[in-house]
């Protein structure tokens, strides 16, 4: 039997900081101040998107479960904190194997472990992510957890970060996950942990901080309170530039580089980004030179294709991976010497579309004699991923 060690006051449970607030204090101070004082701010409130995000979490955390079978559900609501840590306390009393959403109360902060296994004379602590690999990010996330855990009493001497396994193909979900143990990667992690949190919950009982704005405002996520602090960027802003990385932004604009007018000639990029600064210093569309060669090595019919794809998680179809690219939805003008004609396709249904997709593309470009698309190398890795007695061979641009 393992005991856990009470937290005292438990039925007055108010942490100052969760696992998902310290990891934004982490990134922000004032990003979680903001989220504490301001609850119900705007910014907070979810949209179509978010809760796409948590049913796919939802159900990539039941699959993760049944690969650590005959454990207990902490199925308690999120917001009743102290019922969720009595009922841990209550299963790990009874000897269960593993504990789902296992809640603890330690020094202000309150975890819930995704998957709490016992394993010998101790317990594994497994945070589940819907990524293909642990990323750095991971490491602090893990870290405060498995701090709460270790001052709630219990020995967990190991820690895993169990992701997507960019091998498992569809319909044989059986290596859906890897567990991966970051333990070693968490010692540097662990000790910061105690003086990080006392000091985001220094910072909370305090007036807003005063943060800089810098490349943590969208690294690695954007802050949700981004337009706050960010004042109205002027026309052509260096982050305007073709490809340019957050980083680079920050870098630019703290030399007093802010707008693509300011950029010395030493600078200047290559490729795209050097045309789009040269029109934007000249106020003139740019016309490079051999356009006119290239256009008319582009042989008539011409078919204009642009297609929009879905990239499940979870593996839906034959042959599939997670985050395997599918088209569902495709666009084609056709350019005939008769006129323009188009031609469009949109998958309905959870059935797989590729079979459809495939025959329905075909037909649309079948007069076509180039294939004209705007990122043409995406265009054809989604054709070439297709069935292939449903391909087709044409010439892409």
């Amino acid at each position: 039997m393992t005991r856990t060690r009470a937290s005292h006051g438990i039925a007055r449970l108010s942490p100052s900081l969760s696992k998902s607030r310290y990891i934004s204090g982490l990134k922000c101070p004032k990003m979680l101040w903001w989220m504490v004082h301001e609850p119900n701010a705007p910014e907070l409130q979810g949209d179509d998107g978010l809760q796409v995000m948590f049913a796919r979490g939802h159900r990539i955390g039941e699959l993760a479960r049944a690969r650590v079978p005959g454990g207990i559900l902490v199925d308690v609501p999120h917001h009743e904190l102290e019922k969720r840590v009595a009922a841990t306390a209550k299963a790990l009393a009874e000897g269960a194997r593993a504990v789902y959403e296992a809640s603890f109360f330690e020094d202000g902060i309150f975890v819930s472990v995704d998957i709490l296994e016992r394993q010998g004379g101790g317990f594994v602590l497994i945070e589940v992510k819907s990524t293909l690999d642990v990323k750095d990010e991971h490491l602090p996330d893990v870290a405060v957890q498995l701090h709460v855990v270790r001052r709630a009493g219990l020995s967990a001497r190991r820690a895993e970060v169990m992701h997507l396994n960019r091998k498992c193909r569809h319909p044989d979900l059986s290596n859906l996950f890897v567990r991966e143990n970051v333990t070693p990667q968490l010692r540097t992690e662990l000790r910061a942990v105690a003086g990080r949190a006392a000091s985001m919950m220094e910072a909370l009982a305090g007036p807003l901080p005063k943060v800089s704005i810098g490349p943590h405002c969208t690294t690695p996520y954007e802050c949700p309170f981004l337009e706050r602090c960010w004042p109205p960027l002027p026309d052509y802003h260096v982050s305007t530039l073709y490809r340019i990385r957050s980083k680079r932004v920050a870098e630019l604009v703290e030399d007093g580089i802010e707008t693509l007018q300011d950029l010395p000639p030493k600078l200047t990029p290559v490729g795209p980004a050097r045309r789009q600064v040269r029109s934007v210093k000249t106020g003139k569309v740019v016309v490079e030179r051999g356009l006119r060669r290239a256009l008319a090595a582009l042989k008539p019919p011409l078919a204009f294709l642009d297609f929009e794809t879905v990239n499940p998680a979870i593996p839906a179809w034959p042959g599939c991976g997670p985050y395997a690219q599918v088209p569902v939805q495709f666009s084609c003008h056709v350019l005939t010497p008769g006129g323009l004609e188009h031609h469009g396709w949109l998958a309905d249904g959870a059935a797989d579309p590729r079979e459809d997709f495939a025959r329905a593309l075909v037909s649309a470009c079948a007069k076509a004699k180039t294939i004209v698309a705007y990122n043409a190398p995406f265009e054809r890795l989604c054709v070439d991923a297709l069935p292939r007695r449903h391909s087709t061979r044409r010439r892409a641009a």
